[in-house]
């Protein structure tokens, strides 16, 4: 078992203090952009409602169908399947 001087002690607490600040600094970062996201998410939603009960939202089902092959495409990259049992 090694034993730390006090000095070394004291150095290694002064940098944990500062991960951890430096920790929250980046997490409250996160929550900000998070917190964004979902209310524009939340916006567009909402304009697209308004859209389809105006019955103004036009849908391109072209655009959609091969916007909907490629998603699965990319999912095959990922997560291929076995032909094996």
């Amino acid at each position: 078992m090694s034993h730390s001087s006090p000095k070394n002690f004291i150095v290694q607490g002064v940098n944990m203090v500062k991960e951890h600040r430096e920790s929250n600094a980046n997490l409250d970062g996160s929550e900000k952009k998070i917190s964004f996201v979902i209310n524009a998410s939340e916006d567009r939603v909402s304009r697209l409602r308004q859209a389809y009960l105006d019955g103004t939202l036009m849908v391109d089902s072209e655009l959609l169908a091969e916007k909907m092959l490629a998603f699965e495409q990319q999912l095959e990259i990922v997560f291929p399947e076995n032909d094996s049992p």
